[in-house]
Parts: C-alpha cells; structure tokens; sequence
C-alpha cells in the first residue's frame, strides 16, 4: 500500500502498525517524536494498535533543543 511520509510517497506492506512503520524506515529515538495521520495527533501509546491504510498522509515531527 501507498502512504505519504513528510510528503514522500512510501510503500508499506498491508496491515502495518505506525510502529512497525517507524522500524522500517528506521526512524531513531520515539521519544522526540510526535506523530500525525491525516493531521491527527496519535500519541506513542497508541502507535502498537494505530494501523496504517492506503493513502494516509503521515506527518513526523522531531523534537530539536533550543529556542
């Protein structure tokens, strides 16, 4: 199936949780990382049961120090 990351067309196998998704393409420390599908938030807790579908748009946001 086709979903969008950050604007970039990938192709993820059916069925495929949001955190099986992150091991795939190998996205480092979840813990900075805030994560929406089609513009809603999906908190890390729900990443294990949150299943992917053709065509979602996800957006990932990595957290940076400063200000």
């Amino acid at each position: 199936m086709k979903v969008i990351v950050n604007k970039r067309e990938k192709i993820m196998p059916e069925n495929i949780s949001v955190l099986e998704m992150m091991k795939i393409i190998n996205h480092g420390n979840n813990s900075e990382i805030a994560l929406a599908i089609d513009q809603e938030i999906i908190p890390q807790n729900k990443w294990e049961e949150t299943k992917l579908r053709d065509g979602d748009k996800i957006t990932i946001i990595q957290a940076t120090c400063g200000g």
